[in-house]
Protein backbone atom coordinates (compact mmCIF):
# COMPACT_ATOMS: atom_id res chain seq x y z
CA UNK A 1 0.00 0.00 0.00
CA UNK A 2 1.27 3.48 -1.03
CA UNK A 3 1.51 6.69 1.52
CA UNK A 4 -0.33 9.79 0.61
CA UNK A 5 -0.56 13.33 2.61
CA UNK A 6 -3.18 15.02 2.17
CA UNK A 7 -0.93 19.01 2.43
CA UNK A 8 -2.01 22.77 2.78
CA UNK A 9 -0.72 25.21 0.31
CA UNK A 10 -0.36 27.74 2.80
CA UNK A 11 1.03 27.44 6.88
CA UNK A 12 -2.20 28.29 8.66
CA UNK A 13 -1.88 29.61 12.12
CA UNK A 14 -4.91 29.41 14.46
CA UNK A 15 -6.21 32.49 16.08
CA UNK A 16 -8.98 33.47 18.35
CA UNK A 17 -10.81 34.42 15.43
CA UNK A 18 -10.24 31.25 13.71
CA UNK A 19 -7.00 30.70 10.89
CA UNK A 20 -4.27 32.93 9.36
CA UNK A 21 -2.63 32.49 6.09
CA UNK A 22 1.19 32.79 7.60
CA UNK A 23 2.66 32.02 3.94
CA UNK A 24 2.69 29.60 1.33
CA UNK A 25 4.66 26.55 1.58
CA UNK A 26 8.40 26.55 0.63
CA UNK A 27 10.76 25.07 -2.35
CA UNK A 28 12.12 23.12 0.76
CA UNK A 29 9.03 21.72 2.37
CA UNK A 30 7.62 21.10 -1.02
CA UNK A 31 10.93 18.57 -1.24
CA UNK A 32 10.16 17.20 2.51
CA UNK A 33 7.06 15.82 0.43
CA UNK A 34 8.41 14.52 -2.39
CA UNK A 35 11.03 12.80 -0.94
CA UNK A 36 9.12 10.92 2.07
CA UNK A 37 5.55 10.27 0.70
CA UNK A 38 4.38 8.59 -2.63
CA UNK A 39 1.50 10.46 -3.24
CA UNK A 40 0.65 13.80 -2.43
CA UNK A 41 -2.53 16.16 -2.71
CA UNK A 42 -2.49 20.12 -2.28
CA UNK A 43 -6.48 21.03 -2.59
CA UNK A 44 -6.95 24.32 -3.93
CA UNK A 45 -10.54 25.93 -4.11
CA UNK A 46 -12.32 28.69 -5.79
CA UNK A 47 -11.98 31.57 -3.59
CA UNK A 48 -8.39 31.70 -3.32
CA UNK A 49 -5.70 29.78 -5.32
CA UNK A 50 -2.41 29.73 -3.62
CA UNK A 51 0.16 28.24 -6.19
CA UNK A 52 3.30 26.60 -4.70
CA UNK A 53 6.82 26.65 -5.94
CA UNK A 54 7.38 25.16 -9.11
CA UNK A 55 3.69 24.15 -9.32
CA UNK A 56 3.49 23.14 -13.18
CA UNK A 57 6.37 21.03 -13.23
CA UNK A 58 5.65 19.58 -10.34
CA UNK A 59 2.00 18.53 -12.12
CA UNK A 60 3.61 17.18 -14.85
CA UNK A 61 5.99 14.75 -13.41
CA UNK A 62 3.12 13.46 -10.89
CA UNK A 63 4.81 14.82 -7.84
CA UNK A 64 1.83 16.56 -6.38
CA UNK A 65 -1.96 16.78 -7.35
CA UNK A 66 -3.96 20.02 -7.08
CA UNK A 67 -7.82 19.20 -6.71
CA UNK A 68 -10.12 22.29 -6.20
CA UNK A 69 -13.09 22.54 -4.20
CA UNK A 70 -15.85 24.55 -4.39
CA UNK A 71 -17.38 26.65 -2.06
CA UNK A 72 -20.86 28.73 -2.47
CA UNK A 73 -22.00 31.99 -1.19
CA UNK A 74 -20.42 35.45 -0.39
CA UNK A 75 -16.49 34.64 1.13
CA UNK A 76 -14.13 37.41 2.84
CA UNK A 77 -11.95 38.79 5.74
CA UNK A 78 -10.66 35.72 7.97
CA UNK A 79 -13.22 33.19 6.30
CA UNK A 80 -10.79 32.91 3.44
CA UNK A 81 -8.60 31.60 5.85
CA UNK A 82 -10.57 29.20 7.03
CA UNK A 83 -11.21 28.06 3.32
CA UNK A 84 -7.33 26.38 3.43
CA UNK A 85 -7.99 24.46 6.09
CA UNK A 86 -11.59 23.43 5.17
CA UNK A 87 -10.84 22.63 1.34
CA UNK A 88 -7.78 20.54 2.99
CA UNK A 89 -10.32 18.90 5.24
CA UNK A 90 -12.93 17.98 2.62
CA UNK A 91 -10.31 16.50 0.35
CA UNK A 92 -8.38 14.36 3.39
CA UNK A 93 -12.16 13.19 4.16
CA UNK A 94 -12.87 12.16 0.69
CA UNK A 95 -10.05 10.16 0.09
CA UNK A 96 -9.89 8.36 3.12
CA UNK A 97 -13.35 7.21 2.49
CA UNK A 98 -13.15 5.98 -1.75
CA UNK A 99 -9.00 5.57 -1.88
CA UNK A 100 -7.74 2.08 -0.37
CA UNK A 101 -5.08 1.70 -2.20
CA UNK A 102 -3.14 4.46 -0.68
CA UNK A 103 -2.91 4.97 3.46
CA UNK A 104 -4.02 8.44 3.61
CA UNK A 105 -3.52 11.03 5.75
CA UNK A 106 -3.76 14.49 6.51
CA UNK A 107 -0.52 16.51 6.71
CA UNK A 108 0.03 19.99 7.51
CA UNK A 109 3.62 22.29 8.46
CA UNK A 110 3.20 23.85 11.81
CA UNK A 111 3.33 22.06 15.69
CA UNK A 112 -0.30 21.97 15.79
CA UNK A 113 -3.05 21.08 13.17
CA UNK A 114 -5.60 23.57 12.28
CA UNK A 115 -8.82 22.04 12.01
CA UNK A 116 -12.43 23.66 10.96
CA UNK A 117 -14.66 22.99 14.05
CA UNK A 118 -16.83 20.71 11.92
CA UNK A 119 -14.36 18.66 11.59
CA UNK A 120 -12.60 17.97 14.61
CA UNK A 121 -12.98 15.31 17.71
CA UNK A 122 -11.65 14.98 20.87
CA UNK A 123 -9.59 11.53 21.26
CA UNK A 124 -6.88 9.82 23.34
CA UNK A 125 -3.69 9.97 21.18
CA UNK A 126 -0.03 9.45 21.10
CA UNK A 127 1.87 12.13 20.32
CA UNK A 128 5.24 10.94 18.90
CA UNK A 129 7.62 13.08 17.56
CA UNK A 130 10.59 12.41 15.87
CA UNK A 131 13.24 15.30 16.32
CA UNK A 132 16.09 16.59 14.43
CA UNK A 133 16.21 13.19 11.77
CA UNK A 134 14.54 13.85 8.68
CA UNK A 135 17.10 15.31 5.99
CA UNK A 136 15.78 17.00 3.44
CA UNK A 137 17.78 18.91 0.58
CA UNK A 138 17.76 22.50 -0.06
CA UNK A 139 14.85 24.53 -2.15
CA UNK A 140 17.14 24.70 -5.08
CA UNK A 141 17.87 20.94 -5.41
CA UNK A 142 15.99 20.36 -8.83
CA UNK A 143 12.68 17.96 -8.57
CA UNK A 144 14.58 15.70 -11.13
CA UNK A 145 17.19 14.93 -9.11
CA UNK A 146 15.47 14.82 -6.17
CA UNK A 147 13.19 11.61 -7.88
CA UNK A 148 15.76 10.06 -8.89
CA UNK A 149 17.96 9.94 -5.58
CA UNK A 150 14.07 8.60 -4.39
CA UNK A 151 14.16 5.81 -6.30
CA UNK A 152 17.69 4.57 -6.31
CA UNK A 153 16.84 5.03 -2.67
CA UNK A 154 13.72 3.30 -1.92
CA UNK A 155 14.94 0.71 0.52
CA UNK A 156 16.12 3.47 2.45
CA UNK A 157 13.16 5.46 3.09
CA UNK A 158 11.31 1.94 3.07
CA UNK A 159 12.64 1.14 6.30
CA UNK A 160 11.88 4.68 7.85
CA UNK A 161 8.28 4.20 7.20
CA UNK A 162 8.44 0.75 8.09
CA UNK A 163 9.37 1.34 11.83
CA UNK A 164 7.55 3.50 12.70
CA UNK A 165 4.89 1.56 11.65
CA UNK A 166 6.38 -1.25 13.65
CA UNK A 167 7.08 1.67 17.01
CA UNK A 168 3.26 2.19 17.14
CA UNK A 169 2.64 -1.52 17.17
CA UNK A 170 5.11 -2.23 19.15
CA UNK A 171 3.85 0.19 22.14
CA UNK A 172 0.51 -0.77 21.77
CA UNK A 173 0.97 -3.99 22.22
CA UNK A 174 3.40 -3.70 25.23
CA UNK A 175 3.41 -0.31 26.89
CA UNK A 176 6.24 -1.26 29.04
CA UNK A 177 8.87 0.95 30.50
CA UNK A 178 11.90 -1.10 28.62
CA UNK A 179 10.48 0.22 25.38
CA UNK A 180 13.80 1.76 24.85
CA UNK A 181 15.33 -1.71 23.97
CA UNK A 182 12.26 -2.59 21.24
CA UNK A 183 13.77 -3.95 18.24
CA UNK A 184 11.62 -1.00 16.59
CA UNK A 185 13.65 1.77 18.77
CA UNK A 186 17.05 0.22 17.37
CA UNK A 187 15.77 -0.25 13.52
CA UNK A 188 14.41 3.67 13.52
CA UNK A 189 17.77 4.57 14.70
CA UNK A 190 19.71 2.75 12.31
CA UNK A 191 17.09 3.68 9.24
CA UNK A 192 17.78 7.93 10.54
CA UNK A 193 21.53 6.91 10.39
CA UNK A 194 21.56 5.80 7.05
CA UNK A 195 19.03 8.11 5.28
CA UNK A 196 21.17 11.31 6.23
CA UNK A 197 24.76 9.27 5.23
CA UNK A 198 22.90 8.49 1.83
CA UNK A 199 21.88 11.99 1.76
CA UNK A 200 24.86 13.96 2.63
CA UNK A 201 26.65 11.97 -0.14
CA UNK A 202 24.31 12.94 -2.21
CA UNK A 203 23.25 16.77 -1.49
CA UNK A 204 25.99 19.14 0.07
CA UNK A 205 23.53 20.82 2.17
CA UNK A 206 20.26 19.55 4.43
CA UNK A 207 17.99 20.63 6.89
CA UNK A 208 16.57 18.61 9.82
CA UNK A 209 12.96 18.08 10.17
CA UNK A 210 11.07 17.25 12.67
CA UNK A 211 8.09 14.85 11.77
CA UNK A 212 5.20 14.50 14.30
CA UNK A 213 2.15 12.19 14.17
CA UNK A 214 -0.88 12.01 16.45
CA UNK A 215 -1.56 8.30 16.87
CA UNK A 216 -5.04 6.88 17.78
CA UNK A 217 -5.58 5.20 20.86
CA UNK A 218 -9.27 5.08 20.63
CA UNK A 219 -10.30 3.09 17.32
CA UNK A 220 -7.36 2.47 14.57
CA UNK A 221 -7.28 -0.54 13.02
CA UNK A 222 -4.58 -2.07 15.19
CA UNK A 223 -5.91 -0.36 18.78
CA UNK A 224 -7.45 -3.43 21.65
CA UNK A 225 -9.34 -1.31 24.18
CA UNK A 226 -7.01 -2.71 27.38
CA UNK A 227 -3.08 -2.27 25.25
CA UNK A 228 -4.52 0.98 24.55
CA UNK A 229 -5.68 2.20 27.72
CA UNK A 230 -2.27 0.72 29.05
CA UNK A 231 -0.32 3.32 26.53
CA UNK A 232 -2.58 6.28 27.59
CA UNK A 233 -1.61 5.24 31.31
CA UNK A 234 2.21 4.59 30.52
CA UNK A 235 2.45 7.48 28.48
CA UNK A 236 0.45 9.96 30.13
CA UNK A 237 3.60 11.62 30.99
CA UNK A 238 5.97 12.82 28.73
CA UNK A 239 8.59 10.27 27.32
CA UNK A 240 12.24 11.34 25.44
CA UNK A 241 14.47 9.14 24.32
CA UNK A 242 17.92 10.34 22.94
CA UNK A 243 18.38 8.74 20.14
CA UNK A 244 22.27 9.95 20.28
CA UNK A 245 24.45 12.39 17.71
CA UNK A 246 23.50 10.12 14.65
CA UNK A 247 24.88 12.34 11.90
CA UNK A 248 27.66 15.42 11.91
CA UNK A 249 27.17 15.62 15.44
CA UNK A 250 23.67 16.92 15.87
CA UNK A 251 21.32 14.50 18.05
CA UNK A 252 17.83 13.20 17.39
CA UNK A 253 15.23 12.45 19.81
CA UNK A 254 11.72 10.41 20.23
CA UNK A 255 9.68 12.15 22.52
CA UNK A 256 6.25 10.37 22.94
CA UNK A 257 3.05 11.52 25.34
CA UNK A 258 -0.34 10.46 25.29
CA UNK A 259 -3.44 12.48 25.72
CA UNK A 260 -6.88 13.96 24.73
CA UNK A 261 -6.72 16.25 22.26
CA UNK A 262 -8.04 17.73 18.77
CA UNK A 263 -8.23 15.18 16.05
CA UNK A 264 -9.14 14.97 12.56
CA UNK A 265 -12.32 12.84 12.83
CA UNK A 266 -12.62 11.32 9.57
CA UNK A 267 -9.65 9.75 10.15
CA UNK A 268 -11.03 8.42 13.98
CA UNK A 269 -11.38 4.86 12.52
CA UNK A 270 -7.12 5.03 11.26
CA UNK A 271 -3.69 4.15 12.68
CA UNK A 272 -2.39 7.56 12.39
CA UNK A 273 -4.96 11.23 13.12
CA UNK A 274 -2.96 13.49 11.31
CA UNK A 275 0.91 14.66 10.91
CA UNK A 276 3.15 17.53 10.84
CA UNK A 277 6.16 18.46 10.13
CA UNK A 278 8.49 21.64 10.36
CA UNK A 279 12.47 22.38 9.51
CA UNK A 280 14.28 22.43 12.89
CA UNK A 281 14.51 25.24 14.85
CA UNK A 282 17.45 26.92 13.37
CA UNK A 283 15.10 28.96 10.82
CA UNK A 284 16.81 27.25 8.11
CA UNK A 285 13.32 28.02 6.12
CA UNK A 286 12.60 32.08 5.10
CA UNK A 287 9.57 33.56 5.55
CA UNK A 288 8.48 33.86 2.29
Amino acid sequence: MGRGVVASPALIDITSNGFMMKRSISPEEIRYYALYWDKVVIPGSNLVYVGVPEEEVLIETGVIERPRVGFQGSWGGSDLGHSFAIAQAKIAESLLASNREIDWVLHQMGSSLALPSSFQSQQRNLRFDLINALPVPHGDVPIEELLEFKYRRRDQLNVLHKSLDDLYIQIIKSPDPAFTSLQAVSDLKVAISELNQVSNERWKKTSKYDFSAQLNLDGGKLVQGVAAGAAFDFFSNPTDLPLGAIVGGVASMIKLQAKVSTSFEPAKNQSSLGYLSMAHKEKVIPAL
